[in-house]
């Protein structure tokens, strides 16, 4: 009896280990990159019945593939036909089989990265529900939700790819990632894994999976709510994050402007603060507001919620503003069952697949301001997933002054043994303004530019002079705002504001306050305080008091205030006029 207990052990054990090597997904191979929204990608992942309207569906196919998840074949069949009667494309129609339970492909569906051997792949995270709707996890959760953990498992079937199973919860609606390591969550998302892992062993279990190391959390957005990220923020590019505001009244109102002064506190990916664009959302019933950052970037195209309110117009034009040169298109949605909501909209019920080959370029654009140089150097990143190999001739840096219509061309030489690349711009006049973009083929037959949209849309920036950048850190200077005049472009409170920069030198690392002044002498505002290192430093204000309200045309002093190590101390002021 012993010997059949000992076998039985032995037989358990590589029972377990013939599950483990057949069924568990390992991590994937490091280096990880998990895609940002704006990479190139395939289609959109949906549900059927379709929870969202039908003309956003006859777009979501136009250009792409629409994937709709369906339950079985007379699902399958009452698609085909309701495509077919609203003339969605049957050739950009693709359809796969899994036994889903709700419309929200973002927060379940797949989490699409690269690893380290450039294998695309999905991760899938756990999901359980919505911790702060009644009933919505746990014990007491809708047992939909078990259904909805196990669709990545057929999305990885379908497309032939790896799945690696992350042991968190990374619901996808509450979380923004730029593509470079960098992400942001509410802190629900530590919350929702308070029970499995503690932060830094959350953090350490997402890194493996998708390569984000530098995970940062912002404080949550609703006094009540599942405070997810994208329902407050989304970011446009590495650099560039819109956030919702909301009216004065709401009462949620304080909790979005702390989460905007914890945005401006990060660096992005290139070691620059982030740009922060507002975005009016108004309300569209009570305290319910229209979630116009819950929008969906697809490829070159910008699809928005609307809600049928004035603030609409406003919001489109916010996003045109915003991405020059991308196609915004607004879809109002008001099903009876399941309209667009403050906290569920067109984002949180759509999914990117991204390509699996896709030709990526990165690159670190020159600022704003940029001193006179004999030349102006460019330097990029770009990566064929499709190993076919690029196509040197077509590397190009395209560039022209404000004002040309034709663009000139620059060869974009390999630097040795990396993926980047780098070219020129011949040194041009002080005050000249440069545009210029990115672009690149491979032998795949992909093309692709940066900005994606080029040459509609195109990067720039403006020739100042040489000592702003000179390295001569003899004395302390204060620069001259730039753009000055500058303007709020607001006809009220709402519209997105400008920006003006503020630019100084210091000649040894010194604690420093930078503040704005009206005209009376009364501070409007603190945009720069603490110990810096010798070098230039720019600061951006973007015309709002310590309320966060907009501040009336007029002149404004700007003062900067520098201690140093020793306690010497020395200040330096300069006027502005900000016009109507």
């Amino acid at each position: 009896m012993k010997k059949l207990n000992i076998y039985s052990h032995l037989i358990i054990l590589c029972c377990f280990f013939f599950f483990i090597m057949c069924f568990a997904k390992a991590q994937p191979v490091a280096p990880v990159r998990m895609c940002a929204e704006w990479e190139p990608v395939w289609g959109i992942l949906i549900t059927y019945p379709p929870e969202i309207p039908m003309p956003l569906m006859v777009e979501l196919a136009e250009d792409n593939t629409l994937y709709t998840l369906v339950k079985n074949n007379s699902q399958y069949n009452a698609a085909v036909s309701l495509y077919d009667s609203w003339d969605v494309d049957p050739e950009h129609c693709q359809f796969i089989f899994s036994n889903h339970y709700s419309c929200w492909t973002r927060d379940w569906g797949p989490q699409f990265i690269f690893d380290g051997d450039n294998n695309w792949g999905i991760v899938d995270p756990k999901f359980d529900g919505y911790p702060w709707v009644p009933g919505g996890k746990g014990i007491n959760s809708k047992k939909g939700w078990a259904q909805d953990d196990i669709v990545n498992n057929d999305v990885a079937q379908y497309f032939d790819c790896d799945l690696h199973e992350l042991p968190a919860y990374l619901t996808g609606g509450n979380i923004m990632t730029d593509g470079h390591g960098f992400a942001f969550s509410t802190e629900q998302m530590l919350n929702e894994n308070s029970s499995l892992w503690t932060p830094s062993a959350f953090k350490y279990q997402v890194n493996q999976y998708t390569g984000i190391n530098n995970y940062n959390f912002v404080s949550n957005t609703e006094d009540y709510g599942i405070q997810h990220i994208d329902c407050a923020a989304k970011l446009l590019d590495e650099e560039t994050i819109l956030v919702k505001e909301l009216p004065a009244w709401h009462p949620e109102y304080d909790r979005i402007e702390t989460v905007v002064d914890e945005l401006e506190s990060y660096q992005n990916c290139y070691g620059r603060p982030y740009n922060i664009i507002r975005i009016f959302c108004d309300s569209y019933d009570g305290n319910s507001v229209a979630a116009y950052t819950n929008s969906l970037i697809l490829n070159n195209k910008i699809l928005v919620p609307l809600f049928d309110i004035p603030a609409d117009s406003t919001a489109l034009q916010t996003y045109e503003d915003a991405m020059p040169g991308y196609e915004v298109i607004g879809f109002y949605y008001d099903d009876t069952s399941h309209p667009w909501y403050y906290y569920d909209a067109l984002h949180c019920r759509t999914m990117g697949i991204f390509d699996r080959n896709m030709l990526r370029i990165t690159h670190k654009r020159l600022k704003e301001q940029v001193p006179f140089q004999n030349e102006y150097k460019i330097t990029t990143n770009i990566h064929d997933y499709s190993d076919a190999g690029l196509i040197t001739d077509s590397l190009r840096l395209m560039w022209r002054t404000q004002g040309d219509v034709y663009w000139n061309s620059e060869q974009l030489t390999e630097i040795t043994g990396t993926d980047s690349f780098q070219a020129h711009i011949p040194s041009q006049t002080t005050g000249s303004t440069v545009q210029y973009y990115l672009t690149a083929r491979d032998y795949s037959g992909r093309t692709e530019t940066l900005p994606p949209v080029a040459p509609q849309g195109y990067y720039e920036f403006t020739v100042v002079e040489n000592s702003i950048d000179s390295g001569n850190y003899t004395k302390n200077k204060l620069y001259q705002n730039f753009p000055n005049p500058w303007r709020l472009n607001a006809n009220d409170l709402y519209q997105n504001p400008a920006k003006t920069t503020i630019s100084y030198h210091l000649k040894t690392t010194s604690h420093v306050s930078l503040k704005i002044y009206n005209i009376k002498g009364k501070l409007v505002k603190i945009v720069d305080e603490g110990t810096k290192n010798a070098g230039r430093h720019d600061a951006i204000w973007r015309g709002k008091n310590y309320q966060n309200r907009l501040v009336k045309p007029g002149i404004y002093l700007y003062k900067l205030c520098i201690t140093t190590k020793n306690h010497t101390k020395e200040v330096i002021t300069k006027k502005m006029l900000l016009i109507d």
